[in-house]
């Protein structure tokens, strides 16, 4: 009918989505998968003490790096930077948070005033963390190299971070490299081949986020 609503995403997009779902599944094996739970900001998954210091930082990373699971990774704060540049997405991908892995060890790096929006905070570690857990397969992932900025936005959500990976990004006024449109559909996914209550998620969202979502859902039940 002409009154239809057009999808959210292309079926090419969700396609490559629920493919990496099951890559994630088959690599990291039936105990990863059926240990996934949708993460929250509580203390049933962050043991971190309230606070912006460095200290705080590291634990935060250590309880996502302890969630995903991958080994400790340290992490250090950048020095001052120009507030007009965490607004730009291409010069924030750079500063908010860097993923560094030479021939001694990985380390990441942050912008200390980031510690402000702790939700926005706990998504940029997750994405920078994920660059760690998945080093070793990023030609193996669907899609291969030249996707793997997406790839590793999508695989925090694959390993439960969808949450974060909504509201991170409303909350700090970017988009990253998916859109909410198909982390809101990712999400779904996740939801339904966990099968968690989809209103343990929706609760938890801002209204943008929650209609999202909820459309979302909608989408994903009817394909």
């Amino acid at each position: 009918m002409f009154w239809r609503r057009s999808q959210s995403i292309s079926d090419e997009l969700k396609e490559w989505i629920v493919d990496s779902f099951d890559w994630a599944d088959t690599t990291f094996g039936p105990d990863w998968s059926s240990s996934r739970k949708l993460i929250k900001a509580t203390k049933e998954f962050f043991t971190a003490k309230a606070g912006d210091s460095p200290e705080v930082a590291q634990q935060i990373a250590d309880d996502i790096a302890r969630l995903l699971p991958l080994p400790s990774i340290p992490v250090l704060p950048l020095g001052s930077i120009d507030p007009e540049y965490r607004h730009n997405y291409q010069d924030l991908s750079a500063v908010a948070g860097l993923y560094h892995h030479d021939d001694d060890a990985p380390m990441i790096n942050y912008d200390p005033a980031l510690m402000r929006q702790p939700i926005g905070f706990i998504n940029t570690m997750t994405h920078e963390l994920m660059h760690g857990r998945l080093a070793n397969y990023i030609d193996a992932m669907p899609g291969g190299e030249p996707v793997h900025e997406l790839s590793t936005d999508l695989h925090c959500i694959t390993h439960g971070f969808g949450l974060f990976a909504i509201e991170g990004p409303a909350q700090m006024g970017w988009s990253g490299y998916m859109t909410q449109e198909s982390r809101s559909y990712a999400l779904a996914e996740f939801l339904a081949r966990h099968d968690i209550d989809p209103a343990e998620a929706l609760s938890r969202l801002s209204p943008r986020g929650h209609k999202a979502l909820k459309r979302a859902i909608k989408e994903h039940a009817a394909d």
